[in-house]
């Protein structure tokens, strides 16, 4: 993997947020702002930094580059780790860090919707199945039962489900699979970009170099 962010960046970036509070309060008190009022601000702009902007980061943006300075800054944590290991790892990296999640998370979905995740990097079918039928989420069990068929070569019987799955960038990612499992790689290429359209936030990031992996093999 690519150099990963070290302490001092983190260290730095907090004197800069000191830096600018310290700032904003003397221009606000030479103003003659109330120091109660000054508070307030200090506060809501610490939770914008804190919690509405990673938020966006995540659930939001369209901005991969943004995005990824939010990804690399946050490897640590097991989801976040999946993200780095997809853009700057190699296939190991990206099986290490979905078996991190898997063993971090074992109740819910998650587990096996980054299990199905593993099953498709290593073109398991059957393991594939296997988690998809464990998920209760519709759209994620139809949309990882088609993808396994889409792996078998088994392209009507992914029809099935396909054609009941309704969130935008499953239905392309789905398509983008059929067209390269068929060798048309200019359908892939369609429907990769409109997959990564459709996706906001960690989604997006992850589809990108999802996408860009999958291009990238079929060309080597």
């Amino acid at each position: 993997m690519s150099k990963k962010p070290s302490i001092f960046s983190k260290v730095f970036r907090f004197i800069i947020i000191l830096t600018v509070v310290a700032l904003l309060s003397f221009v606000l008190i030479s103003y003659g702002v109330p120091k109660s009022l000054i508070f307030v601000l200090i506060i809501i702009s610490y939770l914008i930094f804190t919690a509405f902007w990673p938020a966006h980061m995540i659930y939001k943006s369209k901005s991969i580059k943004a995005i990824g300075r939010y990804v690399r800054n946050n490897h640590k944590r097991p989801i976040f780790g999946y993200s780095y290991a997809l853009a700057n790892g190699t296939d190991q990296d990206v099986e290490v860090a979905l078996k991190k999640i898997m063993n971090t998370y074992r109740e819910e979905d998650m587990h096996d919707i980054y299990g199905a995740n593993l099953a498709i990097l290593k073109n398991d079918s059957q393991a594939l199945l296997q988690h998809a039928e464990a998920i209760k989420s519709d759209d994620h069990r139809y949309y990882y039962k088609a993808y396994a068929y889409i792996l078998k070569g088994k392209f009507m019987d992914s029809i099935e489900f396909a054609e009941k799955v309704e969130t935008p960038w499953m239905i392309h990612s789905l398509k983008a699979a059929d067209a390269k499992k068929r060798g048309d790689m200019n359908a892939f290429k369609i429907e990769a970009n409109k997959s990564i359209e459709s996706a906001l936030g960690i989604q997006r990031f992850v589809l990108f170099h999802t996408m860009r992996r999958m291009g990238n093999d079929a060309t080597a």
